[in-house]
């Protein structure tokens, strides 16, 4: 079973995607603040992350940049804000949804990052 781990303090919104996430199959975890992202990711080991650029504690980007510095887990960023092209280059994010998305798209994006040959035994 895939692991996920959400990002995000939206509750309304981590509810929505963790009962998708949940029907399709996939183990889930959540974390509503952008502290102790690092402890979480080291204790859960998920398959790919979803992770809010405007969060409590630490910006969305620097968590991004110090997950890539450690692990090839990758990494979706996901907000309601316009990144700047160069912003998401500089944190090395795998990809990028805007708020709001449809379900279709946060299925696609989350299939095409976990293909066989990107999952890290």
């Amino acid at each position: 079973m895939k692991k996920i781990l959400i990002v995000d303090d939206d509750e309304e919104l981590v509810n929505l995607v963790n009962h998708i996430l949940k029907s399709k199959g996939f183990d889930v975890r959540t974390q509503p603040t952008g502290l102790k992202v690092s402890d979480v990711v080291k204790d859960y080991n998920p398959h790919l992350i979803l992770l809010d650029i405007r969060l409590y504690g630490e910006s969305g980007t620097d968590i991004c940049k110090e997950l890539k510095r450690r692990s090839h887990t990758p990494v979706i960023l996901f907000s309601a804000d316009n990144i700047k092209g160069q912003e998401f280059a500089n944190c090395n994010a795998d990809g990028f949804l805007s708020k709001p998305f449809t379900i279709d798209e946060l299925l696609t994006t989350i299939n095409l990052h976990l293909e066989p040959g990107k999952i890290e035994a």
